[in-house]
């Protein structure tokens, strides 16, 4: 994978040792005796190195390398943790596994966060300042609302957070998610927003008191003639 950047090829033996090893320890510690969905498999890793190998184009030194793993790490096991101490413990473990397996780097540099990745306004997948990204989602936010939506959203690290998590998923193949929350905090309106600005059409169930199978029959119809059509 490493051919790709020449010149940090010589850190292979550390990322495949860090990789395995943080996986290993999120494995022992969260099982599906904490949560039914807390399960591990080698997959988790294929998934990683496929990652790290579409975003290599952007990464020139150690410190790029390690902030793209762990990036890539957090989506892939913080993200599917429930509580902020499993997420705080996570991202601890990551951070202690970078520092003992890349110790030529520069970690303050390297693990500062947040960390945020994207193309949106980049050539490549790669960091971006929070300031910078915040400038652009703002504007983008703007001309989203006097083209779709009339709705105004505040916006802080959290909803950079997920807006980049949602396009991160839909550009993957068969990338899907469950939208969880209480109702009116934005999930939906976010969704939609990553949604236009990818040039993906949305298709909402109106499902109220009389709403039945067979109209989810219909739903389901109206759909699936959309995608194939």
């Amino acid at each position: 994978m490493l051919k790709k950047v020449p010149q940090l090829r010589q850190h292979a033996d550390a990322l495949t040792e860090a990789m395995v090893g943080f996986y290993c320890e999120s494995q022992q510690h969260f099982t599906s005796d904490v949560q039914p969905h807390y399960i591990y498999s080698p997959r988790e890793l294929t998934r990683w190195k496929t990652a790290l190998f579409e975003a290599l184009d952007g990464v020139d030194t150690l410190e790029d390398l390690v902030r793209l793993w762990v990036h890539e790490g957090l989506r892939l096991f913080e993200d599917r943790l429930v509580h902020k101490y499993e997420k705080d413990w996570c991202n601890e473990a990551i951070d202690n596994t970078a520092k003992n397996c890349f110790p030529g780097c520069n970690a303050d540099k390297a693990l500062a966060r947040p960390i945020f990745f994207t193309t949106w306004n980049k050539e490549h997948y790669q960091s971006i300042e929070p300031a910078e990204l915040k400038e652009y989602v703002e504007h983008r936010l703007k001309t989203f609302f006097e083209e779709e939506l009339s709705v105004n959203l505040v916006v802080f690290d959290e909803v950079l957070e997920h807006v980049l998590r949602i396009d991160r998923v839909l550009k993957q193949p068969l990338g899907h998610l469950l939208l969880i929350g209480a109702s009116g905090v934005g999930k939906t309106t976010l969704t939609k927003f990553v949604s236009w600005h990818n040039n993906l059409k949305i298709y909402q169930i109106k499902a109220g008191r009389n709403y039945s199978v067979y109209d989810f029959d219909e739903d389901l119809r109206a759909v699936m003639k959309r995608a194939g059509c």
